[in-house]
């Protein structure tokens, strides 16, 4: 079933609230295959370094295309040989139609004897889908010298083979085009010294099975001056420094893919391959060609992709569809619609990836399941992502530890988002929503929603579905307009231990719906320091806290709360330990705080962090694994909503810089030398401990 709901996602028969439009999904089979020889190693390899570190403003620039002049495809004696050799398109959709009125000029159909259609030149008339289409065939054929123009229907291509066993592309030549070649559901076609020169997709095979990615695809065949690299059936070999249009690798077991770009092009497809390595690799678009993903994995399993740069790509810029047990981690994806998208996929890790600007950050759909979401940066400090983390149809997820900011929704559950986790995340700064929430039964808790329009919105669905059995537990909501808000289709969701501060205003938690529940287990919520009297000390509020306008009661509200224990997203996941500073009069001085030793924690610092909870908080120590340039981008205080005191140390614990960082400050804050540590306090603390720039941290 989940093959089928994949396969339909993708062809566009049906959609399920995917952002892409129906050509996109239609197209997003995308994979093909077959052998060429392979390359071990290149002097001119491409580093993820060299081309991940390029301007926003230089890849989100797709209209200023480079000029390539299409060359002169053929000559003619005269313009009678010319006019003779002209015709329109081919459909052949079965051995019977292999006639001279479509084309045929030699062969019988053997594999020793192949029909030959070869020398014409085919311009399609306007609503015409394919220049050469053959379907439904077992003859052999070959396709030689054709030249192909005006293909230019978004769901067409110049030359489509569909359902054949055994034929052959070549020296065919397609211009003036949307899309070039579709090879689908076919077995052993060969391909060589064709030249594509298309606005779209270069060659898209799709197949569902290994056996239909077995293609003889040469790496003589060009695509908008790029050539095209197919490896099929490989074993233990490794891909290394191309520099090409299209990159396939199917059929194979144990390939290392590193250290390749695909610029303009189809993309990275790994089709049927298992226990293999892709990284260090460059897949992005300079120009506004309408390709499709960055890399995609169909059909594999068990492969790491690893610290690949995806930028500018139409749909996604790493795609999962039908695979499983795959780790997804330290990519660098950037300016794609989608960063991360799986769809049917499941048990794959999505782990460390840095994930900014694009439409979307991470999208599950098509019933994915058990994958686990964690430790990713999902982030846009111009705040045009819609969605940062969206869950569509999709269960028993884990989401955690993830930092979201400056999204117009940090987490989307859809109405068939069930029984997912959701913790540990810090979701900040949207000027939206925090979490929006249609599904059901999902568990969601010890979050950090702060700096929202909403924290936590229900969307009104006028009874088209019901949001139902969701727990929220142990969350932390600070600087929202409204902390709450769920809709009349809304009940059972319950909703305990969750810190709910500002109580200096009215009307931060609004209960429409039936039957939700706000005390669980004789626990009910922190309502704010002012909210409750507790006069025997028993740390639950002598009165009830009634919420509106579902006048329903917290019948146990918490009286007092201890920040450290509180779940304050990424914060509250951090280990806490003792840093230890010498003085210049040799004194030591433990400071309690928390260590930040791995990119996105590094990344979270105090974000976010409710002003109300920071007073006597621990600080926050910084390590990274080698010492910084003091020149790289510093710290910044852009949603930190208070004044911290920062140090900074080198390799030997030596002080090379100290500062206070005003609240929300704009500027980027670094040390007067190279340093690997830092340690962040609340303001004051430096003055008050005696740390000044005679001081030494103790390393551990």
């Amino acid at each position: 079933m989940k093959r089928i709901i994949a396969l339909l996602i993708l062809m566009g028969v049906v959609a399920f609230g995917l952002i892409a439009c129906l050509q996109e999904d239609e197209n997003a089979n995308g994979n093909e295959g077959s052998t060429v020889s392979v390359v071990e190693s290149a002097d001119e390899s491409v580093s993820v370094a060299d081309t991940v570190n390029v301007d926003l403003q230089e890849d989100a620039n797709v209209n200023d295309a480079e000029s390539e002049e299409t060359p002169v495809l053929a000559n003619a004696d005269s313009t009678e040989a010319v006019n003779d050799s002209r015709r329109g398109p081919i459909s052949i959709l079965g051995d019977a139609e292999f006639t001279t009125e479509n084309g045929v000029v030699g062969g019988t159909g053997t594999e020793n004897d192949p029909y030959i259609i070869a020398g014409w030149e085919i311009v399609l008339p306007s609503g015409e889908y394919y220049g050469v289409r053959i379907e439904n065939v077992t003859a052999q054929f070959v396709l030689r010298g054709l030249i192909i123009q005006n293909a230019t229907e978004m769901g067409g291509a110049g030359i489509r083979i569909g359902f054949a066993a055994g034929g052959a592309i070549e020296g065919c030549a397609i211009s003036n085009s949307l899309h070039g070649i579709d090879i689908v559901s076919s077995t052993d076609i060969s391909m060589e010294n064709c030249i594509l020169y298309v606005s779209g997709r270069g060659l898209r095979v799709v197949g569902e099975s290994e056996d239909q990615y077995r293609h003889e695809i040469a790496d003589t065949n060009l695509y908008n001056n790029r050539q095209i690299y197919y490896f099929y059936g490989l074993d233990g070999e490794t891909i290394s420094g191309l520099q090409a249009g299209h990159l396939t690798v199917a059929g194979s077991r144990n390939v290392t893919i590193s250290n390749n770009e695909v610029v303009n092009g189809d993309g990275l497809l790994l089709a049927f391959v298992e226990d293999s390595t892709v990284t260090l690799n460059v897949v992005h678009r300079t120009t506004n060609v309408v390709t499709e993903y960055g890399i995609h994995l169909y059909e594999s399993h068990n492969n790491e992709i690893t610290e690949n740069g995806v930028k500018n790509n139409r749909l996604s810029g790493i795609q999962l569809t039908l695979a499983t047990g795959n780790t997804i981690s330290g990519n660098f994806s950037h300016a794609n619609d989608t960063g991360i998208r799986i769809l049917a996929s499941d048990n794959n890790v999505i782990r460390d990836n840095s994930l900014y600007a694009n439409i979307t950050g991470i999208l599950l759909l098509g019933a994915s399941a058990n994958n686990e979401v964690s430790q990713n940066q999902v982030f846009d400090d111009q705040e045009n992502m819609s969605q940062g983390i969206a869950l569509e149809i999709a269960s028993s997820n884990r989401v955690e530890r993830n930092l979201v900011y400056g999204s117009e929704i940090g987490l989307l559950l859809e109405e068939q988002a069930t029984n997912n986790t959701v913790a540990g995340n810090t979701i900040i700064s949207s000027g939206g929503y925090g979490m929006y929430v249609s599904g059901s039964h999902n568990n969601i808790e010890r979050n950090l929603l702060s700096q929202h329009s909403r924290g936590i919105l229900f969307p009104e669905t006028f009874q088209r579905s019901i949001t139902q059995g969701n727990t929220f537990r142990g969350n932390v909501l600070a600087d929202n307009g409204n902390h709450v808000y769920t809709n009349m289709d809304s009940t059972g969701n319950r909703f305990t231990e969750n810190v709910f501060l500002n109580d200096d205003r009215d009307g931060l938690v609004t209960d429409q719906g039936t039957d939700n529940v706000w005390t669980v287990d004789g626990l009910g919520n922190f309502w704010g320091f002012n909210s409750v009297t507790d006069v025997d000390g028993d740390g639950i509020g002598d009165s009830p806290v009634t919420i509106y306008p579902s006048a329903v009661d917290d019948t146990a509200p918490l009286a007092a709360i201890d920040a450290r224990a509180l779940g304050i997203g990424i914060v509250g996941t951090l280990e806490l330990g003792t840093t230890t500073i010498e003085t210049d009069d040799g004194s030591l001085i433990s400071v309690p705080a928390y260590v930040a030793d791995k990119g996105y924690e590094r990344a979270t610092g105090f974000r976010g962090f409710p002003t109300e909870l920071i007073a006597g908080f621990p600080g926050i120590l910084f390590v990274f694994e080698v010492e910084r340039d003091e020149k790289t981008p510093g710290f910044t205080m852009l949603t930190v909503p208070f004044d911290l005191d920062i140090v900074f140390f080198n390799a030997a614990g030596e002080w090379v810089g100290g500062t206070t960082m005003p609240a929300m400050a704009t500027n980027l804050y670094t040390a007067g030398g190279p340093y690997q540590y830092a340690l962040e306090l609340p303001s004051g603390s430096l003055e008050e401990l005696g740390i000044d720039s005679g001081s030494k941290l103790v390393l551990p």
